[in-house]
């Protein structure tokens, strides 16, 4: 299939006819029990689901896709090639086997002890996109689970709606464009991903310690200059992703997130870039050094970190035994530490200066 998400919208290609399908689009994959009551929703709403298989290994190399496609081969309606599929519809599909199923309560109960949320449905371990299909062809739920993208083709009525009925389910509505409603429902819906971007903020809210359940953030703001205390207490994250013009530095709290495994920041980035805009020289950037205190991060992967003021590193990195990326780039370190010669594990070393 061929996808394009922009703006909240995820658009199916038609080839030269257009497009047969906008659909309002989940900023996460719904998960637990959030999942298992779509299922219910979508199963009850619609009478076909697909999955497909790529048909890349044999049979004992994807055991779990062998075993789905057995238990639910009584539901089985048709299966079909990517030329066919092509033909009866006029979309774009990728290659494959595509099995069609009737939805009904017992393929549904199939759906749910099989996995625990769409990108579940990711080949080699399990049949890839689980799709439910209207009476035309056209899909009513959507998802593109390799590129972690889900939809359904509802109004944004619809969806509103269904979030009040289902917590778990978060959706990209119009009126996540107001940041404090945004959150509001992220946190109302525990998200597990939260981006957050173009808002034009100085500061991040103390009310993101609510987002208990958040494993990945991604902020790109150029006016945040502070990082809270709270944003410390998501004992969750793994990943923290920061661009801005400029931090005052990362505070000693960031060895809280005992859970990070990838921290990236960017300095000098802008995202509404006004005339005669320009990134402060790296000799003036506030941010100029790493506290100690990032050694305590011991499931970190990856250190990301490019326009900065850094002159060193601390001896304390040699503590985090499961860094396989080390890269501070554009900075203003001359020379690579010696202790960096002693982290054999890792994988990639760069401290380039431009």
């Amino acid at each position: 299939m061929r996808w394009s998400d922009t703006e909240g919208l995820i658009e199916r290609g038609m080839g030269e006819g257009g497009y047969d399908v906008i659909a309002v689009s989940f900023h996460t994959d719904p998960r637990g029990a959030a999942y298992e009551h779509l299922i219910d929703e979508l199963i009850e709403k619609t009478d076909r689901f697909l999955l497909v298989d790529r048909g890349r290994y044999d049979d004992d190399e994807v055991l779990g896709v062998s075993r789905v496609l057995q238990r639910l081969k009584p539901y089985l309606i048709e299966s079909c090639t990517m030329e066919e599929m092509m033909m009866q519809s006029g979309a774009m599909y990728s290659e494959g086997i595509y099995y069609i199923y009737r939805c009904t309560p017992k393929s549904g109960q199939i759906l749910k002890e099989e996995a625990n949320r769409f990108h579940d449905w990711l080949y080699p371990s399990l049949p890839d996109d689980l799709c439910f299909l209207k009476e035309d062809g056209s899909d009513y739920f959507l998802s593109v689970a390799h590129e972690n993208i889900y939809g359904m083709g509802i109004t944004q009525e619809e969806a509103s709606e269904l979030m009040e009925r289902i917590p778990g389910l978060f959706f990209r509505l119009d009126r996540h464009r107001e940041f404090e409603r945004y959150l509001d429902d992220a946190i109302r819906h525990q998200t597990d991903v939260l981006q957050i971007s173009s808002y034009h903020l100085t500061e991040i809210p103390e009310r993101i310690r609510e987002l208990t359940h958040v494993k990945k953030l991604e902020i790109f703001e150029q006016n945040i200059f502070r990082l809270p205390p709270a944003l410390f207490e998501l004992k969750t994250l793994e990943e923290l992703e920061i661009m801005t013009a400029d931090l005052e530095g990362i505070p000693k709290g960031i060895s809280q997130l005992k859970q990070l495994q990838r921290l990236t920041i960017y300095c000098g980035s802008s995202h509404h870039v006004v005339p005669g805009w320009r990134p402060k020289p790296k000799s003036e950037l506030c941010f100029d050094y790493l506290p100690e205190e990032i050694g305590e991060l011991t499931e970190l992967v990856s250190l990301n970190i490019s326009y900065s003021g850094i002159r060193e590193l601390p001896p304390e990195l040699e503590k985090l035994e499961n860094l396989r990326y080390l890269g501070v780039t554009n900075s203003l370190i001359e020379e690579t530490p010696e202790f960096v010669s002693r982290m054999t594990w890792l994988q990639h070393v760069d401290l380039s200066c431009t």
